[in-house]
Formats: structure tokens, C-alpha cells, sequence
């Protein structure tokens, strides 16, 4: 549930906003800004559920606000908070709508509570025109493609395999316990005197093939989709306790039965690339390489035929698990969580440095590893010379490395620098932002209508990203430092002999009166008494 605060007095509003944890009951504080005119700006940009606001404000009242949300957006429910403890306010209330009436000083538990209550409303009202049969059927509905985008991206090999498991559990995939034999299907060329389809018409004959593989199959345990390049990719799946040779057996009918079909019905012949039988989960990425890679034999075999992956050197188990580590080692650089890349390092160096590692596999291995490496670096579009600095020596000498404890320590040492050097440039960049963010809100210091939210959309930065970062780097919320350099600007101006009403114009206070009584709370005396 989304929840906005409106309330012109700075300290009430920073008490609701700071002083509550909303995120700990599932309520997020998109905004707390200080007059409806702001209030307006987020209403009609971004969606909320729940308004909090302040009764008694400039230009327009907490009661018109309700008035307005009324007519824009009955479904918001509009808490009022008032000084006052008068029927009329109350009667007015209930004519525009809102759902509840508090009377300062509200303390923040009766907020809460009034929030939630609200909250819980708002709920009922979704659940109903949302219910859960309805949802459940449209999640119904979309599982099957889910599935299959799943298995598109598992045989592409996108998902690590903690990544794997979970999704698999998530769209309701039985996953364990099963062997999986990945097909590749794809038409042969079409050729040039064919009277039914032209060259050109590749596209639409691979749609054709991949319909009739949907038919033909659609009574058997696999997964049938298109693959990016357009190719047919079919994934049979049994219970692992079942012989390699029957389900071979019980696969090659089928395979020549669909080809069959699609040479009766297009008058185009189609071939299959057989990739090998897996039970681990982690091969299939492999697996399916494998059986394109056998499809790419019909240049030399012919057209119209079912290739068996054939491969005198088996898969390294070592290799396997690398392409896994990979992904979580990039990962941990990235974010520069130094215990995680620690484990990591530890794992690769266990694969490929054992004391029964062949040094020509070694050799190889450190070779993986400084592409990683590179990968890493070329992707954030920088040199590595750019990136390593002092350590751009050692790395370029990589190969003059004679012992594993000297890779270890090479190893530790490189991810170190890049992991280091990426979060130094994250801190630059978003100093630099913070600075164009500080830079904008002094030019617009005279604006009335300067807050947070206006400054993030001027600036295309997220409202939650902006207000916890500038915390992070200013020490003040976004509300604080621009009160504080509102009357500090103001104390200045005055003392120098411009008038009252000029100095408020000057600072972003459209109404004179407002102004004083914000100076007063601010520095204790009234903004005339500085100027006399």
C-alpha cells in the first residue's frame, strides 16, 4: 500500500514520516511534502492508496484536497488531521469522502492504527474486485508459457543452479528425480524452385514446423518450444529409474514420426540434432549445445536425417560446475561482498588447481579465469590498464605464474582491485548526482513548489533511490536541507535590509504570514525583528 503525507508544519510532518516505521507493516511512504499544490503533482503521476493530510493549509485546505481526490480518485481513502475538534470540519469530512477524522496532537500510534485500518479496507476493496479464483485462473492461464520461457532460458543456460531450482518450484515443475534428452529440429533449406514456399519464407516454415511439433507431441512428457534463432527445441523428460536404451528406444519413433509429418504436410524436409541423455540438472545447458551441435553434421550428411551427438571426450565435471561459479563469482565483484568472492576463489581453485590436476588443464583453467576477469571489466566499457591500475602489470604476467599458492594470491588480489574499482566509480557516480541534485534545488530555492518528488522526475531518478541516498551522503532528509537552506538564505537576506515579503518571495513562500511563522519555529524570533 502506497501512503502520501501532506502537512505544511515541518516538524509534525517529519514526526509522522520518520518517526513511524511504515516499510515494517507493509506500508510504503512514497512522499511527505508540505502543501496539496505538491500533493497534486504526485497524485497525478504515480499511484496511492492512502492520503494523510493536514486540514488547515495555504492556497488549498486538507478538506479541498479530499473534495478533489473525490471526484479524480474515490478509491483513495484520505485520513484528516485537524487542530480542531469542530462538527462542521467533521460533517464536511464525511460529505468529501474521507475515512477518518483525527484531531492533533494525533500521537504516531493512533496514525499507525488509523493507517492500517485504512490499509485493510483498501484490501478488502482490491480482494473483491480482484478476487483470489480470478487471479488463480489468469496465473493458470499464463503457467504454460511461463514454463516455457523457463526452459528457453535453462537451455540457453541464463540460470545458475540455485536459480534453476527455484523457479522450477515457483511455476510448480517437477524437476528431481528426472532425465531430460534435448532434440533440435529445424527445416532444411528451402530450395530455390520449391513452387510452395520461397526462400524468404524460412521464418514462416520454422512457425510451421514448431506448430506441428506442438501436435504431434502433445501426448508425450516434454516441453516443445522455439528457440531464439527460430529452431524447434523439444525437451523429453522421465523419472530418472527408467534404462538409457529404452527411452532411446521409446524417442527415435517419435523423431522420425514428426519429421514424417512435416514432410507430408509442407513438402519440406526437416532434420534433428540428438543431444546426450543428462540426470543432472546442470548438464542440460550443455546438453542442448550439444545436440545444435550435431545438427550442424547435415552439411556433411545430407538433409532430412536424425544426428546423434557423438563425442570421444567426455564433459569435465570441473568445466560443469565452473560455467556455475561464473555467474555467482561475477556477481559477488560486483556487489563486493568480499566473503562470498573469498568462497568462490576458494572453489575455483579447488576445481582447477587439486594436486591431480594435470598442469595442461591448470594452464587452461587460469586462462578461463583471466577472460572472466577481462569480461568483467569490458562490460562496465573500460580499459584494463583503466581498471587495475598498479596491478595492470601483474595481471598482463599472469602467465608467469608458477605455483597454486601464487594464483590464489594473484587471484585474491585482481578480484580485490576490479571489485574496488567498480564500487569507487558507483560512489563517484552517485556523488555526482548528489551534486546536480544539490546544484538544481539552489537555483530553485525561490520555488514554492520545490520537493523531492519534482526533483527526482526533473532529474530521472527514482523517488526512493533519491531520498535514501541524499540521506546517505547530506546527513539530512531532502525536507531538512532545504529548510535549512531556506532559512539560512532568509537570516541573510534580512539581515541585510531586504523587507519581509521580499525575502519570502526570495526563499519559495508564496504567503507572507506562512513564512513568518515557519522562521519563528526555525529560529526563535519573528523574521521583523531581524529586519528592524
Amino acid at each position: 500500500m502506497k501512503l502520501l503525507i501532506v502537512e505544511d508544519e515541518h516538524h509534525v510532518r517529519e514526526r509522522i514520516a520518520e518517526g513511524i516505521e511504515w516499510a515494517d507493516n507493509q506500508v510504503e511512504l512514497v512522499a511527505a511534502v508540505g502543501s496539496s499544490r505538491e500533493a497534486l503533482t504526485i497524485l497525478q503521476k504515480d499511484h496511492i492508496d492512502i492520503v494523510l493530510t493536514d486540514i488547515q493549509m495555504p492556497l488549498m485546505s486538507g478538506l479541498e484536497l479530499a473534495k478533489w481526490l473525490k471526484q479524480k480518485f474515490p478509491l483513495i481513502k484520505v485520513i484528516i488531521l485537524t487542530g480542531y475538534d469542530d462538527f462542521e470540519y467533521a460533517r464536511e469530512s464525511i460529505e468529501h469522502g474521507v475515512f477518518q477524522y483525527l484531531v492533533k496532537p494525533a500521537e504516531n500510534e493512533l496514525i499507525m492504527r488509523t493507517v492500517l485500518d485504512a490499509k485493510a479496507v483498501r484490501e478488502r476493496e482490491i480482494n473483491e474486485k480482484h478476487n483470489i479464483a480470478t487471479l488463480e485462473a489468469k496465473w493458470n492461464e499464463q503457467l504454460p508459457d511461463l514454463q516455457k520461457m523457463f526452459y528457453k532460458n535453462w537451455l540457453n543456460g541464463r540460470y545458475s543452479i540455485w536459480e534453476i531450482e527455484k523457479r522450477g518450484r515457483d511455476l510448480l515443475l517437477a524437476l528431481d528425480a528426472r532425465k531430460y534428452l534435448p532434440i533440435i529440429f529445424d527445416m532444411d533449406p528451402i530450395s530455390e524452385d520449391n513452387g510452395r514456399f520461397q526462400v524468404q519464407d524460412r521464418s514462416l516454415v520454422q512457425f510451421l514446423l514448431a506448430t506441428i511439433a506442438s501436435d504431434v507431441l502433445a501426448d508425450q512428457e516434454c516441453v516443445v518450444l522455439q528457440d531464439d534463432d527460430g529452431m524447434t527445441a523439444v525437451v523429453f523428460i522421465w523419472p530418472d529409474e527408467e534404462r538409457d536404451d529404452t527411452l532411446y528406444g521409446r524417442v527415435n519413433p517419435l523423431i522420425s514420426g514428426l519429421l514424417g509429418t512435416v514432410k507430408d504436410c509442407l513438402k519440406l524436409t526437416a532434420s534433428a540434432g540428438i543431444g546426450p541423455l543428462v540426470a543432472d540438472k546442470q548438464l542440460l545447458a550443455n546438453a542442448y549445445k550439444q545436440s545444435r551441435m550435431a545438427l550442424q553434421e547435415r552439411i556433411i550428411l545430407g538433409n532430412e536425417i536424425a544426428i546423434p551427438y557423438r563425442d570421444v571426450v567426455s564433459i569435465q565435471d570441473s568445466w560443469m560446475m565452473m560455467s556455475h561459479l561464473e555467474k555467482e563469482y561475477e556477481v559477488a565483484i560486483e556487489t563486493g561482498d568480499r566473503t562470498k568472492c573469498e568462497a568462490f576463489i576458494q572453489q575455483m581453485m579447488e576445481l582447477g588447481f587439486s594436486a591431480h590436476t594435470p598442469v595442461t588443464e591448470a594452464k587452461e583453467m587460469l586462462w578461463r579465469i583471466t577472460c572472466l576477469l577481462a569480461r568483467i571489466i569490458h562490460i562496465h566499457g573500460w580499459t584494463l590498464r583503466e581498471a587495475l591500475q598498479q596491478d595492470y602489470a601483474d595481471f598482463e604476467n599472469f602467465n608467469q605464474l608458477l605455483s597454486k599458492e601464487q594464483v590464489g594470491e594473484w587471484l585474491r588480489r585482481m578480484t580485490s582491485r576490479i571489485s574496488q574499482t567498480i564500487t569507487e566509480r558507483r560512489q563517484t557516480g552517485t556523488q555526482l548526482a548528489m551534486s546536480q541534485v544539490i546544484g538544481f534545488i539552489q537555483e530553485r530555492l525561490h520555488e514554492e513548489e520545490l520537493n523531492l518528488y519534482l526533483v527526482a522526475e526533473k532529474m530521472f531518478i527514482s523517488y526512493s533511490y533519491l531520498s535514501r541516498t541524499f540521506k546517505e551522503v547530506t546527513g539530512e532528509s531532502f525536507s531538512d536541507y532545504v529548510l535549512r537552506l531556506r532559512m539560512e538564505r532568509a537570516k541573510e537576506l534580512l539581515t541585510k535590509g531586504i523587507k519581509v515579503y521580499d525575502t519570502a518571495e526570495q526563499v519559495g513562500y508564496k504567503h507572507v504570514n506562512y513564512f513568518s511563522k515557519s522562521f519563528q519555529k526555525y529560529w526563535g524570533v519573528k523574521p521583523s525583528e531581524i529586519y528592524k
